[in-house]
């Protein structure tokens, strides 16, 4: 009886112990949920409101709002762009961010790749003037060129790789070498391990990567504003570009209702991810 009455004791103190921590940990949370809820999710929820309105006045609309934006032709190519962008950009990124990593690991230089992340904390204007000097003309010679397009991609790239390399040498450096030591023993070539052994145990890691390039895609758009300007070569023209453009021009209820497209895009996009990765992970 005495030592039911013991581990009780035991078990009330653990759980005690459990609830403190947690509560300890809640309250050190409780400033960001307070400032991510008033400096993000309020703003949102105030627009999403407003965007049912008509201008900045009280004449209730519905979605009227929402159906001139996908009726916008500026709108529409802008959403073009992002998608044509994204289809180049991430699988290129994934690509060479893989063989770059299997190259440096190889030669076991895995610290050079710290090298790519020198691009990503570049100011905006440092990096045209660059691909300025590079091109041997300025902005407003090669801006409104098709050139302008091609050059940005290189850019976006430049910028978004150094993170991706990161990422696949550690995923790649956390396979155990015994699963890679037994199928080299077995005949397997490098190609066939790479993509029979490697691949799959790093999709994590391209699902994290491919995140990650088209968030860093939409910080690139100062770039493309000092290639093109506010209204740049049509191959340049941007969700940011029409955001801006709109709100210059005081054009608050398609500014909102396209903020608040563009809000539940990504936060679909993430959730999505996050369904596949934790679905992986419960496999």
């Amino acid at each position: 009886m005495s030592l039911l009455i013991d581990l009780l004791r035991g078990s009330n103190c653990t759980l005690m112990n459990k609830m403190k921590k947690n509560l300890q940990s809640n309250i050190l949370l409780l400033p960001a949920l307070i400032a991510g809820f008033f400096c993000y999710l309020f703003p949102i929820l105030i627009a999403f409101g407003k965007s049912f309105f008509l201008g900045t006045g009280t004449d209730f609309v519905g979605i009227q709002n929402y159906v001139d934006l996908f009726e916008n032709e500026a709108f529409s190519l802008a959403v073009r762009n992002l998608f044509h962008l994204w289809a180049i950009i991430v699988p290129v990124n994934l690509v060479i961010g893989i063989f770059i990593a299997e190259v440096y690991i190889k030669l076991r230089k895995e610290k050079l790749c710290l090298f790519f992340l020198v691009p990503s904390i570049l100011p905006a204007a440092c990096v045209v003037t660059i691909a300025s000097s590079i091109l041997q003309k300025s902005p407003s010679q090669w801006g409104e060129t098709p050139v302008a397009f091609y050059m940005f991609l290189v850019i976006v790239l430049w910028k978004t790789l150094g993170f991706s390399i990161l990422i696949f040498i550690v995923a790649i450096k956390s396979i155990e070498s015994e699963i890679i030591d037994a199928a080299m023993l077995d005949g397997v070539t490098p190609l066939q391990c790479f993509w029979y052994i490697k691949l799959p145990i790093i999709k994590s890691s391209l699902l994290i990567c491919g995140i990650l390039t088209i968030y860093n895609s939409f910080r690139c758009f100062r770039e493309a504003y000092l290639i093109g300007g506010a209204h740049p070569n049509e191959q340049l023209y941007s969700i940011q570009h029409f955001l801006q453009n709109n709100f210059m021009n005081m054009n608050y209820a398609r500014l909102e209702a396209a903020s608040i497209l563009v809000v539940l895009f990504v936060g679909a996009f993430v959730l999505i991810g996050m369904y596949l990765a934790k679905k992986r992970n419960n496999r």
